[in-house]
């Protein structure tokens, strides 16, 4: 097959490659992923949402036109053995072979930049893409439940949740109190008790440093942070927070939701988010929901989730493969 990769830097490629990638994007979209048309996803291409490393975009062409993509991205520091990447073949053009032979293009990329393994994110369990790429060797390391809080029928009974004794609250939207930045890391780095499957993604070491560096990040992307906190004494115990990427005007992401595990057992979680749900209309009436994805094992964190309103709306799996050892 004559198959080629061509590498599309979404700030310097010309528009009709951008709507060919925008033409093929179309026709796998997830419905929960936001608008689509052209101008949301360019920019999207161009601002890539952060703390995933690098991101690259290839069309592969076959013949004189364009009949797939690949999305990678290439995590640092403790992920920096990894790859993460998404393979779409137009519909048209499926069952030919044409993303394994992409795949296979993409393996001497992979192992040049020191990338053991690849994992591919948020699949359909038992969609053409699950199917294609278990005969290639992967397998689901992980199952992801999604969730939905549609703010406008919510029953906000269940936001108003007894502050534990001993505790109180701070808030703050994009930069973290300088005088609590060190033990709102620590309490960030509570979210590794988390259950996260099979998947080799780790959540970062939070540092200070990390801290700010992601702060600045998100500003930068024109991303906007919200932080509901727990404090017991000075420091941060426990935390909740939520993103809204500059294309989603009228919805936040859930982000991490983590309680060191000395303070767990009190209903921090469930009284954080509550607030966070409180404050967050407050502050934005126009607000129409806010969505989360969360391990499917972690029984803990969907009940509470239940109990705020949030409903599932669909559940998705993560899937992966040593580098070495993919059959193309």
């Amino acid at each position: 097959m004559n198959l080629e990769l061509v590498e599309l830097d979404p700030h310097r490629a010309e528009r009709a490659d951008l709507a060919e990638y925008v033409r093929i994007w179309r026709t796998h979209a997830d419905p929960e992923d936001g608008a689509v048309d052209y101008d949301s996803l360019v920019a999207r291409m161009r601002n890539p949402f952060p703390g995933l490393g690098a991101a690259g975009y290839r069309l592969v062409r076959a013949g004189d036109g364009v009949v797939g993509l690949v999305y990678l991205r290439f995590p640092e520091d403790e992920n920096r053995h990894l790859a993460l990447a998404e393979v779409v073949v137009h519909p048209d053009h499926r069952r030919r072979g044409i993303g394994t032979a992409a795949v296979r293009a993409l393996l001497p990329e992979l192992r040049a930049r020191g990338r053991r393994v690849v994992e591919g994110w948020l699949v359909e369990a038992g969609g053409p893409g699950d199917r294609w790429a278990r005969t290639l060797g992967f397998r689901t390391v992980r199952s992801v439940t999604r969730m939905a809080l549609d703010l406008a029928g919510a029953d906000r009974s269940r936001w108003v949740v007894e502050p534990p004794a001993g505790y109180r609250l701070e808030r703050w939207t994009d930069a973290a109190p300088r005088e609590l930045l060190a033990s709102y890391a620590r309490a960030r780095c509570a979210i590794h008790d988390a259950p996260s499957g099979r998947s080799e993604f780790r959540s970062p070491d939070w540092t200070p440093r990390r801290v700010r560096e992601a702060e600045r990040e998100n500003r930068a992307k024109g991303i906007t942070q919200r932080v509901v906190a727990a404090l017991c004494g000075d420091a941060v115990v426990g935390l909740t927070e939520v993103v809204r990427p500059p294309r989603r005007r009228d919805e936040y992401l859930q982000g991490d939701t983590a309680v060191l595990a000395a303070h767990r057992g009190r209903r921090i979680g469930l009284w954080l988010k509550g607030e966070m749900a409180r404050w967050l209309l407050a502050e934005e009436p126009g607000l129409t929901r806010v969505s989360t994805a969360t391990d499917s094992d972690n029984e803990h964190m969907i009940r509470v989730n239940h109990e705020m309103g949030f409903h599932i709306t669909e559940t998705r799996l993560v899937i992966a493969h040593g580098v070495e050892g993919i059959r193309v």
